[in-house]
């Protein structure tokens, strides 16, 4: 719980809160004053109805001024048994009272002109002086309310729905508002590790723009500084090849012409360390050429052919009989550069002939689906030496003389190219071995 509330809250989700905080906070603004105003409106109107009413009941007494009989009822009842909150009475000070409603003798009306309230009730109070005669009327204020109330009520409802709805649109508009910073973190994320293109500026809201030109300075940075370690490192090893090669030369010319054992094994020594350079060299320039170049040309080639070659070359090399090799009859199509599928393929095989078990075959196999399966037979590797094998400078048991960088390669190739790449002990369908399965 302390973890989710010290989490920032995303820019995205501030924007949208803090909107739809001022939009309910104008909401309820809006709606309160629109009450305050409706019903000032609406009290005016009960006043206008209020005296309309006391000039219609006026209409009437002057029509039963003929009524002379002092001891006649004045009072106007309702025809049905139900009582409403409107009360009036008409008097004369000659003739004293001329016409009242049913319920007016309980209520004190004032005699001051206007409107006021008293008793829980708007009363109205007009003296008409040509007629000598005046008009009361009185309202309770309680229906006044009830009746303004309810309209404010039912004006108000709907907001029950629009305040939500808002909210529901806010937060709709705002994600969609921030689709281009989706779309640019997708583009990001999409990238691999070694995919220092820089980023399409063109098309880019305004807003974005000035950050993803310096995220492209910062990647054209990157790229120099990685180019630089990778030009550096294939260009030491290119220029070792050959005084390593002279080297070797002067050790082999030593040991023929020496007839001291002691020197002889010394150069034979010599020899060994040069030739271990040598391989050390030839790695180097492959690792290089692995991140430095464009891994993918575009044109599906077929691939049998670069397997055949390389099985080949070991074969001459003195693996004859020691690989078994299974091609499919249809052709293999896949646009991975043939060079690094080379060198990823060699790389696999002198693995698997240094690691595995003496006179064991190593298993080639190329699967219609574009599989390539490299294997061989030795004891099973543990699960936390496996996960290092394809880090460099990472040398198995029993590697001897090897360099540590040919899983790595793979995996750079494997990598750089976004291809499939697994590795695993023991190999399918045994209980050893070691095995490797890459699909371009």
């Amino acid at each position: 719980m302390k973890t989710l509330l010290a989490r920032p809250m995303s820019l995205q989700a501030r924007i949208a809160l803090v909107l739809g905080a001022v939009i309910t906070l104008l909401w309820i603004i809006s709606a309160i004053v629109t009450s305050r105003v409706f019903l000032h409106e609406f009290s005016e109107q009960f006043d206008r109805e209020l005296r309309g009413t006391a000039e219609r009941i006026v209409q009437i007494a002057l029509r039963d001024k003929h009524r002379e009989d002092e001891e006649s009822d004045h009072s106007v009842r309702r025809l049905q048994g139900h009582k409403d909150k409107l009360e009036f009475v008409v008097w004369s000070a000659d003739r004293g009272i001329i016409l009242q409603s049913e319920g007016a003798t309980a209520l004190g009306f004032p005699t001051a002109e206007g409107f006021s309230d008293i008793g829980g009730y708007r009363v109205y109070v007009d003296h008409i002086k040509r007629f000598d005669m005046t008009v009361a009327v009185a309202q309770h204020i309680s229906e006044r309310n009830e009746l303004a109330w309810a309209a404010v009520l039912g004006m108000s409802l709907p907001l029950v729905v629009v305040i939500p709805l808002s909210l529901i649109a806010i937060v709709l508009v705002v994600r969609r508002g921030f689709t281009p910073v989706a779309d640019l973190r997708r583009e990001m994320a999409r990238r691999g590790p070694h995919d220092l293109s820089p980023i399409a500026v063109n098309g880019m809201v305004p807003e974005l723009a000035p950050l993803v030109r310096s995220t492209n300075k910062l990647i054209a940075r990157l790229s120099e500084a990685f180019e630089a370690e990778r030009s550096f490192a294939s260009n030491a090893a290119h220029e070792l090849r050959t005084p390593v090669a002279g080297a070797i030369a002067q050790a082999q010319r030593l040991r023929a012409e020496s007839t001291d054992a002691g020197a002889i094994a010394r150069a034979t020594e010599i020899e060994a360390t040069l030739k271990r350079l040598n391989r050390y060299t030839e790695k180097l320039m492959q690792l290089a050429r692995a991140e430095g170049s464009r891994l993918r040309t575009g044109t599906p080639t077929d691939i049998r052919a670069v397997v055949r070659l390389i099985v080949q070359d070991f074969e001459r090399a003195g693996a004859e009989g020691q690989i078994t090799l299974k091609l499919p009859d249809q052709p293999v199509q896949s646009d991975l550069d043939m060079d690094a599928l080379g060198i990823l393929l060699r790389n696999l095989v002198e693995n698997a002939i240094r690691h595995g078990d003496a006179g064991a075959a190593v298993t080639i196999e190329l699967t219609a689906d574009g599989e390539l399966v490299v294997a061989n037979d030795c004891p099973p590797v543990s699960a936390e030496h496996l996960a290092r094998l394809t880090q460099r400078f990472n040398r198995g048991n029993g590697a001897g003389d090897g360099t540590g960088l040919g899983l790595a390669i793979v995996h750079v190739i494997a990598d750089r190219s976004r291809s499939w790449l697994t590795v695993r002990s023991p190999r399918t369908g045994s209980d050893q071995g070691f095995e490797v399965r890459f699909r371009p």
